[in-house]
């Protein structure tokens, strides 16, 4: 019990120290932090998804690659690998599509935008990807 109330205590301390970060910054500012991360988490689930791949076998990443999924449908991990890199990218996607609608006064570089086109072909990658190996 005193292990939750420690780990509850831990979470609302760094809430409440970000909310007093976020004070000073303005609407935008605060944004541009949320954006950054959304892109971090795609980041780093990219970057394990290509190290996954990448330990496959000594050969080089390309090979592995081509093995990854070529094997994909008979190797259970490689679908678990893949699938939540799948699911993170769509939620990465959608929250950073939804950022930017719901704060449309914030000037938004063109490379930081998510399309609802994007979000949609994310939606349909991880639909496609169920249906094929789940079902």
């Amino acid at each position: 019990m005193f292990f939750f109330h420690v780990v509850r205590q831990t979470l609302w301390w760094k809430r409440f120290r970000q909310l007093q970060i976020e004070a000073n910054l303005t609407v935008c500012e605060v944004l541009e932090a949320e954006y950054i991360e959304f892109s971090n988490e795609l980041f780093n689930t990219s970057f394990e998804l290509n190290r996954f791949i990448d330990d496959i076998s000594p050969n080089n990443v390309d090979s592995d690659r081509d093995k990854f999924f070529k094997d994909m449908e008979k190797n259970w991990d490689y679908q678990e690998v893949y699938k939540n890199y799948l699911e993170v990218r769509l939620d990465v996607y959608s929250n950073i599509n939804k950022l930017y609608d719901d704060n449309s006064d914030c000037i938004v570089s063109g490379d930081q935008e998510i399309s609802t086109e994007q979000v949609k072909e994310a939606e349909k990658d991880l639909s496609d990807f169920i249906s094929k190996y789940e079902n």
